[in-house]
């Protein structure tokens, strides 16, 4: 490749990757029914442009199917829940076990790490809390042909010897395709950006 062709071809996957970001929130979405359009056979006219089939559409130019996308998706809301969700009563391992057919080998290996902190552990069990996390995966913030990440809101109740608490907070959650289907690469606070 020469210098001349390398920013053409970097510009040509920069506007790809915005037109997918805009329209990534669609595939996110169930597709929800829309009323039929009201009908005036008396001012009936024919469309004005082909109809949608006809044309590739932006799911041609994605680097995965939108299914597969919406499976992604649903996985990475799978994962920022289960990892939002532990008690005091759980050693680290069974957190672990429940995070660990979802994730990498090195995201795993990272979150076992982390798990077994003796201050974190300690704080649980003194005050008895416990978390229980249910998350969404809101929006497509980054898409390349190696990787994909969501945004992912995840609300946790957590209860201890003081009451009960709700929490909402975003995740950057991103996963890389396998064989059989995704793994979670890596789960960060949203707003610590793309690493």
């Amino acid at each position: 490749m020469t210098d001349h062709t390398a920013p053409a071809i970097r510009a040509a996957g920069l506007l790809a990757a915005a037109c997918v970001l805009c329209a990534g929130c669609s595939l996110l979405q169930s597709p929800a029914a829309s009323p039929a359009p009201a009908r005036h056979p008396a001012h009936a006219t024919a469309p004005a442009s082909p109809p949608a089939a006809a044309s590739p559409g932006l799911a041609a130019i994605l680097p995965f199917s939108p299914s597969r996308l919406q499976a992604a998706a649903a996985l990475a809301a799978r994962f920022a829940g289960a990892y939002g969700t532990w008690s005091w009563r759980q050693p680290p391992a069974a957190w672990l076990a429940g995070l660990g057919p979802m994730a990498s080998s090195g995201l795993y290996a990272a979150l076992a790490q982390a798990a077994d902190i003796p201050g974190v552990l300690a704080q649980r069990d003194h005050a008895r809390q416990a978390a229980a996390g249910t998350a969404t995966a809101v929006q497509i913030r980054d898409l390349t042909t190696g990787s994909v990440t969501f945004t992912v809101a995840v609300r946790q109740v957590i209860t201890s010897t003081s009451g009960t608490s709700q929490t909402v907070s975003s995740f950057a959650v991103t996963l890389t395709p396998q064989a059989a289907g995704w793994a979670v690469y890596d789960i960060e606070p949203a707003s610590a950006g793309n690493s």
